[in-house]
């Protein structure tokens, strides 16, 4: 029996080569597949270092706090109330408000004030450190994107003066502080690598009006619940919504789309199979009427048909797995993406393949190649068997 399923599926005995019908579903399948593990992982392991670069400084879960609005009806201990509720059901990550400040009188910069500002650690960001030993007395710290180090020549360790704009009208309302530079962030984010990040200062940042509260996880209904019952004023949750959830969707959205194109491959191969497979039962029609007569039914002959189609799919996605795998430990150990996307345009990623996704390309693989069963099935149901003994002659 295996004999006569490879003789007639997969090698032709008499040119001692693998039958067309075989090799070119087998090849498409095997495209169809590495395209989509490819583009997955890219595009997984891009939107991951772009999400975690994100969210270490504005979480997924927000609070935004309108504080002229919120202490229009409450008052500053409801604000550390909030505060406190959030800290005591651990939501609470940190604060921070955020304004336009000159940098030593010459560039105009992006400058977070951060509550809590020792637990701010971006060290994974910074290109360069400089040592606590040797800060000046009574000056903080603060750690400065990579673009305004480049347009202001300004390397960790030296001071920089923050000139805070409160009020055009009264020019004796621009506050002024000094702080060291203690890293330079760099995270390729325009965003952040133009701004600067500083303690908490209330006379900088008096005439604020927004508050961002970052949260560790989202915030249950109850607690939701509670919050609304007791701030209706001024107070607006953020979840899975900030400045770069478009960008993001947009990512899941090309990520789909390589999706498509592989399997719109795969049912190339499907659409392939099915003729081939109609094509083998015009051929062998008169065979298949034999074998019937000799008391194989219908049911294993197309069980045959079903056999060749799901060991197609198998070797050709394991065949692009295998594949996947091998560009998989080159990027580990070499680096491949940088040669392919530089890190100096693009972000340094990994790439990125879940075992759920695997799973899932494998699994629709297999339907669209089963689809392509039907009809011939249906083709082998309606045989005559006369009629097909009768065609060999």
């Amino acid at each position: 029996m295996i004999r006569y399923f490879i003789k007639y599926y997969i090698y032709n005995g008499s040119t001692k080569l693998f039958r067309s019908s075989f090799i070119l579903p087998l090849t498409t399948i095997f495209i169809g597949c590495f395209v989509m593990m490819m583009s997955f992982a890219i595009m997984e392991g891009f939107s991951k270092e772009i999400s975690d670069t994100i969210y270490f400084f504005d979480k997924e879960h927000s609070l935004t706090i309108n504080k002229k609005e919120f202490l229009n009806h409450y008052n500053s201990k409801h604000l550390d109330s909030l505060i406190f509720f959030l800290r005591d059901k651990n939501y609470f990550f940190n604060s921070y408000e955020d304004r336009l400040m000159f940098i030593n009188n010459k560039e105009v910069a992006r400058v977070y004030g951060i509550d809590y500002f020792d637990n701010f650690k971006p060290n994974q960001f910074l290109i360069d450190n400089f040592s606590n030993q040797f800060y000046k007395n009574n000056i903080d710290y603060c750690y400065l994107g990579y673009n305004q180090s480049m347009n202001l020549g300004i390397i960790s360790g030296d001071t920089i003066n923050l000139l805070s704009i409160l009020d055009f009208q009264n020019t004796s309302s621009f506050p002024k502080r000094n702080f060291d530079v203690k890293g330079i962030i760099k995270t390729n984010i325009p965003r952040y690598d133009n701004s600067l990040f500083i303690p908490m200062d209330s006379l900088l940042f008096s005439k604020n009006i927004f508050l961002n509260i970052n949260l560790k996880n989202a915030i249950s209904k109850g607690d939701l619940a509670i919050l609304n019952s007791k701030f209706k004023k001024g107070l607006s949750y953020n979840r899975d919504v900030h400045l770069f959830s478009e960008l993001l969707y947009a990512i899941n959205y090309e990520k789909l789309f390589y999706a498509f194109f592989g399997l719109f491959i795969v049912l190339i191969s499907s659409v392939m199979l099915m003729g081939f497979n109609i094509s083998s039962i015009i051929t062998n029609i008169s065979s298949i009427g034999l074998l019937e007569l000799l008391g194989l039914n219908r049911w294993c002959i197309g069980l045959f048909y079903i056999l060749y189609t799901f060991s197609i799919s198998i070797i050709g996605f394991f065949v692009a797995f295998l594949l996947f795998q091998f560009i998989l430990t080159l990027d580990n150990n070499y680096q491949l993406m940088s040669y392919i996307f530089d890190p100096s345009v693009y972000f340094s990623f990994n790439l990125q393949l879940s075992n759920y996704v695997v799973v899932r390309i494998l699994f629709f693989t297999i339907v669209i190649m089963l689809l392509s069963t039907l009809y011939p099935l249906y083709k082998i149901s309606k045989l005559d068997i006369i009629e097909s003994i009768k065609s060999k002659g």
